[in-house]
């Protein structure tokens, strides 16, 4: 899940930490210079902004882009007709 983060610089760690006390295994990545962090968490979209925001970080969900069919990629769902 991707996040946008006001004041993100400097606190990549301090995100990783408060979200870590919600899910032990939480992978975060900050890119301080677009004001995004990406979660791989056990915690939904409203866990993750409501422990922010508890914590004094406004933060929201980013839409992520769809990813597109490529006949013999790894991402197929098989959905596609």
């Amino acid at each position: 899940m991707l996040f946008q983060v006001k004041d993100l610089a400097g606190a990549t760690d301090a995100i990783a930490a408060i979200l870590r006390a919600l899910d032990a295994n939480a992978k975060v990545t900050g890119d301080p210079a677009a004001g995004q962090i990406e979660v791989a968490a056990q915690l939904t979209s409203g866990q993750v902004i409501a422990a922010l925001q508890q914590a004094g970080y406004e933060a929201n969900r980013v839409s992520e882009p769809r990813q597109i069919h490529v006949s013999g990629g790894s991402t197929c769902c098989g959905s596609c007709s």
